[in-house]
């Protein structure tokens, strides 16, 4: 398939009226007062916090954010290490009825684009790592999880939750890939606002969740996230089949709406225009470059 990429700045319309004061190139918010954000001291997980009976009123966009995280989720039941009052750890509710269930990938890739968007402020140039990591260069910056409650043909609620690493400069898990916002700048430079970035990338994300309620809109989304794509560069490069048990050579050729992470193999005999295989998450993995784990 062929791409046609849209610069980023083209995702960010300018504003038809001001109801809340926006910076620039994106377009306010659609709620007045903007969404809140509530600061936890700490939490285990505030993931887990908005499955509860306690937080299922949550206006949408809610952001919640644990200022300490004792028990973080990732994917696929994975942890999240995150040092204390150093990173932005948070979770909000969204209820994006008008998304089809085989159309939920959108969200993730609004969300995604969103940490991308912010990065790119403070000079990071990010990709994503399918499915929704955030990388600069080879090293993982963002770790985003995204829960759907389906009805019907509906999604009903979701939960999106993410790790940013911010202030953080030394990562203890055996993580192999870690980095930070920080970490990026020369050694000795201030620290990072956290309340700033919190209220930035929410606002970034109420803005892309409007482009997934259309087919343009997602159609752009998905553009710009391809465009974006970490190794979509047309190039071969190593992954690991989990399904056959095998290492491949094989280049990104999409993403469809449902997440399906589809490669185009390396030419064969039997295959001369390279095998397409498809992939849900975890039945392939990106082999990453072997200095990353000197």
């Amino acid at each position: 398939m062929e791409h046609h990429f849209l610069p980023i700045d083209q995702l960010f319309l300018p504003p038809k009226e001001i109801l809340v004061p926006a910076p620039e190139r994106i377009a306010p918010v659609e709620q007045l007062p903007p969404p809140r954000i509530i600061w936890l001291d700490e939490a285990e997980s505030t993931h887990m916090l908005l499955k509860s009976e306690q937080y299922a009123a949550l206006e949408p966009f809610t952001m919640v954010v644990a200022r300490r995280q004792t028990h973080g989720r990732g994917q696929r039941g994975n942890s999240w290490e995150s040092a204390p009052f150093k990173n932005l750890t948070f979770s909000m509710p969204a209820a994006p009825q008008w998304l089809h269930p085989a159309m939920q990938f959108a969200l993730s890739e609004c969300v995604a684009l969103a940490v991308v968007a912010l990065l790119a402020e403070y000079g990071i140039e990010a990709s994503v790592k399918w499915p929704n990591d955030i990388y600069v260069g080879h090293r993982k910056i963002c770790g985003i999880l995204i829960d759907h409650s389906l009805q019907a043909d509906r999604i009903i609620r979701s939960i999106i939750s993410a790790g940013l690493n911010v202030n953080q400069l030394q990562f203890l898990s055996d993580a192999p890939n870690p980095v930070s916002m920080l970490a990026l700048l020369p050694a000795g430079s201030p620290e990072f606002d956290l309340e700033g970035i919190a209220r930035r990338l929410q606002q970034y994300i109420c803005h892309m969740a409007g482009l997934t309620r259309t087919a343009v809109g997602r159609q752009r989304l998905h553009l710009a996230f391809m465009q974006r794509l970490y190794l979509n560069d047309g190039a071969s490069h190593p992954f690991h089949d989990s399904l056959c048990g095998t290492d491949i050579r094989a280049r990104i050729a999409d993403v469809a709406p449902d997440g399906l992470l589809t490669l185009r193999l390396d030419p064969t005999p039997e295959h001369p225009d390279g095998e397409l295989r498809s992939y849900r998450f975890k039945e392939v993995a990106y082999i990453l470059p072997s200095r990353l784990h000197d």
